[in-house]
Parts: structure tokens; C-alpha cells; sequence
């Protein structure tokens, strides 16, 4: 009885482990295509960035976020996306490509696959790491030749780069559009406050209320002067003739005229009804005078704004900078074989020891 159940465990382990190894060995050894790979490292860089990300005063007011950590995860979802996938199809063949010679079921492309299936093939033979430490972006790509690994990392950079050229020059002239159009509105703007001021100086016929207000006081100033003076000359007169006393009374009539001209001239100054007095004027004209300075002040900050924009629209903003460029494989990297040898015994002996000992425990029970 012992004889017979060492027998059958050496039977169950040959079915279990032995025989399915050798078919997995005969797989990889025969049948199973070798696989290259070319591996490329990249960084997206903004031209002028020093020591991190620089963005400028208009790209804040876009909500534009220049961080190559971010332009490298974007370009990492472009190259895992559809739209990179059909453009490398028409330019490189996937689809012949990742057939190989059509005997490898399982690591070759159907020959009549879907372009889902495309996709998911591809996504499974370029692999990208990203290193946020770094925000270096690795291009790992296999093929069934090394001659198409390395030409196809190398259309991987090649249509890379011009997507973020293309990204970096949307946003540009996002940022121009945006720029021309504040101009436009800040020389409006300016327009309609020059005309407001001109209007306003016309129809009061009056240059600058400020400088007729500073001279009107001035005027009366120099009248009340003059007043003083006429009043101690009266009252010199007054003390050795009569009011009634030809040179008395002419004194006293300038004097009247000196003090109707004081308050005609206050009159003009201010007055506590009317809005056409010189204060009103002066406060009106100010106020006007303040909006064109504050709108020539906008006009500048636009100008410049569309200047700046204008530069970086006609230039590469951003680059892709390989660090690591891709290499003609020498070696095939897959298939692992004894990495999958090992680890299929491995696998293979753990369910031969989890069937024996289940198959123990229900001798026990019957037992």
C-alpha cells in the first residue's frame, strides 16, 4: 500500500509539474519568438527654465501650469493613446510588425486583430516609467527584430516632440489671441476716455478747470489785497474829512467795486447751488483726467502683454530633450526563459504540495 501511494504521488508530480514544464520549456525554446528591446529616456523642458517651472504673468492669468511634471505625464498619455498608435501603424506597419513570423500564439498580434486589440497590444509592448523625482519620462519599446525596436522608440520621440510643440504652440497663441484681444479693448477704452475729457473741455469751454480755479484764486487774493489797502487809505481820509468829502466818496465807490469783483469772483470759485462752478468743474475734470491715465496705463501692460506674446508664439516654447537616446539591441531581452522556467516550477510545485496535502487530509478522514 505504501508501494502504491509513493507511486501515485510520483505519478501526480510528473502530471503536475514535470510534463507541464516541459511543455512551457518546449514553448519558449521552439516556438516562442525572441523579443528586442530599445529603451530611451526623455524630459520636457520650457526653454529659459531655470532650476524648475517658469511661468509667465499672462500664462498665470491663462491657469497655464508650465511644469515639466506635467507636460510629461501628458506626453506619457499621448503615447499610450489611440491617436499616436494609428499614426505609428501608417508609418511603421504594427500590425505586420507585431505578427512576427505567425507561429507565436501567444506573444505575437492576431493577424486579423481590431484596432482595440492593436492598442492593447502595443500598450503591452512599450512600457513607460516615470520618475517623479525627476520627471524623466523612460521609453521602453519591444520588437520581434531589434532593427524595429529601435526605429520604433526612435518615432515614438519623433512624434513626441511634436506634440509638444504642437500643445505649447496652441497655447501660445491662445495666450495672443488673448493678449490682442485686451488690447483692443484697453485702446478702446482709451478712446472713449480721451473723448470723454475733449468733450467735457469743449463744451465748457475751458482747457483745464484745475489751472482757471488756481488763477481765479490767485485774483482773489490779489483783490482782497487791494481791498485791505483801500480800506486803510478810507479810513487815513476819514480822519481829518468828512464823509461827504469828494475824495472820501471816491474812495468808498472803488472800494465797492473792489468788493463786487471779490464776490463776483468767489461766485465763480463756488457757490452752494449749480453745478457749473469752478470746484465742481475741477472735481469733473479730475475725475476724467484720472480715467485717461488709468486707461493709458492699461493700453502699456496690453501692449506689452501682446509683445510678449507675439515672441512666444513664433518659437518653440518647449522641447523634448532626450537624455538617453534609444539603441540597437544586441541581445533579445524576452521571453525571460529561465526567469518563467523557475517560476513555473515554482507555481507548479506549490499546487502539487497544496493537492498532496489535501489529498492527505481526506485519507486521514476516511481512516
Amino acid at each position: 500500500m505504501h508501494w502504491l501511494r509513493n507511486n501515485s504521488t510520483w505519478l501526480s508530480f510528473i502530471a503536475v509539474v514535470i510534463i507541464p514544464l516541459l511543455f512551457i520549456a518546449f514553448y519558449l525554446f521552439t516556438i516562442a519568438e525572441n523579443r528586442y528591446v530599445s529603451t530611451s529616456t526623455v524630459v520636457v523642458k520650457q526653454i529659459g527654465d531655470i532650476g524648475g517651472s517658469q511661468t509667465n504673468g499672462l500664462g498665470i492669468l491663462l491657469g497655464v501650469n508650465n511644469t515639466s511634471s506635467e507636460d510629461a505625464h501628458f506626453l506619457k498619455a499621448y503615447i499610450q493613446s489611440p491617436d499616436l498608435i494609428y499614426a505609428l501603424d501608417k508609418q511603421l506597419n504594427l500590425r505586420k510588425a507585431f505578427a512576427g513570423n505567425g507561429g507565436d500564439p501567444i506573444f505575437e498580434l492576431s493577424s486579423n486583430a481590431s484596432k482595440e486589440d492593436l492598442v492593447k497590444y502595443f500598450n503591452r509592448r512599450v512600457t513607460l516609467t516615470f520618475d517623479e523625482k525627476n520627471s524623466m519620462l523612460t521609453v521602453k519599446t519591444e520588437g520581434f527584430t531589434p532593427q524595429f525596436a529601435l526605429k520604433l522608440n526612435q518615432a515614438i520621440l519623433k512624434l513626441s516632440e511634436s506634440f509638444i510643440n504642437q500643445i505649447s504652440q496652441r497655447v501660445a497663441r491662445d495666450q495672443l489671441v488673448f493678449a490682442q484681444t485686451q488690447l483692443q479693448e484697453a485702446a478702446s477704452n482709451l478712446k472713449q476716455s480721451r473723448e470723454n475729457l475733449i468733450s467735457y473741455q469743449n463744451r465748457n469751454q475751458m482747457l483745464d478747470p484745475q489751472t482757471t480755479a488756481l488763477a481765479t484764486s490767485r485774483l482773489v487774493m490779489q483783490l482782497q489785497s487791494q481791498l485791505a489797502d483801500l480800506q486803510t487809505q478810507e479810513r487815513t481820509l476819514l480822519s481829518y474829512l468828512n464823509p461827504e468829502a469828494s475824495q472820501v466818496v471816491a474812495l468808498h465807490s472803488q472800494i465797492n467795486a473792489v468788493q463786487q469783483q471779490i464776490t463776483q469772483e468767489q461766485g465763480k470759485l463756488t457757490s452752494p447751488q449749480g453745478g457749473t462752478k469752478l470746484n465742481r468743474r475741477s472735481a469733473d475734470f479730475e475725475e476724467l483726467k484720472a480715467k485717461v491715465e488709468f486707461s493709458t496705463d492699461l493700453y502699456k501692460l496690453a501692449l506689452g502683454s501682446l509683445e510678449k506674446a507675439r515672441l512666444e508664439a513664433v518659437r518653440k516654447l518647449k522641447n523634448v530633450v532626450i537624455i538617453t537616446s534609444p539603441q540597437l539591441a544586441q541581445d533579445a531581452y524576452y521571453p525571460r526563459k529561465g526567469y518563467i522556467l523557475l517560476s513555473s516550477f515554482l507555481i507548479f510545485t506549490i499546487i502539487f504540495g497544496i493537492g498532496q496535502l489535501v489529498a492527505s487530509i481526506i485519507r486521514e478522514h476516511r481512516e
